[in-house]
């Protein structure tokens, strides 16, 4: 009995530890200023990603793998992906990855966390359509978009998403 009263305990104080450890709120800030141009240019790249991901894949595609630099790198369903170029992403691909019934998807929200002058971390979350607007899934995801030559792309994701 002494023995199980002071094993309780013992839980007990590790699951307020535990419950403790994963509520702590960092308060750091991390300041950062970006010009307008790049800011713009930055939500244009998030835009045309989104607007162009949608049935039907053989026509939007194109324009949707002009958001991506390559080599590109996708984190999801466990993987660690690199796409050397959009010929490696054909319809197929995307058809494979996609729940049944999806049609398009949509930002819910788009932050931008940390920047410099050439890349910037985005914390996103998106929401999956069927064709009829009804909701499939919100998923939450990190882009890394960079700047290369000039131009702004997507050059790495992380998700929960399948």
């Amino acid at each position: 009995m002494k023995h199980s009263t002071i094993i309780l305990l013992l839980m007990l104080l590790f699951d307020e530890h535990q419950a403790k450890a994963q509520t702590h709120i960092n308060t750091t800030t991390i300041e950062y200023s970006i010009s307008v141009e790049d800011s713009t240019a930055i939500w244009a790249v998030l835009d045309s990603f989104t607007v162009n991901f949608r049935e039907p894949l053989e026509v939007y595609l194109p324009r949707h793998l002009q958001t991506y630099l390559f080599p590109h790198v996708r984190i999801a369903s466990g993987k660690v992906s690199i796409i050397p170029n959009a010929g490696s992403m054909p319809v197929s691909y995307w058809r494979a990855c996609m729940p049944a019934g999806w049609d398009h998807s949509e930002w819910v929200s788009r932050k931008i966390i940390q920047a410099s002058d050439d890349k910037v971390h985005v914390a996103v979350a998106f929401r999956r359509f069927r064709k009829d607007n009804t909701v499939i899934a919100d998923e939450a995801s990190f882009y890394i978009l960079g700047k290369v030559n000039g131009k702004w792309g997507i050059r790495g994701r992380s998700s929960y998403a399948m």
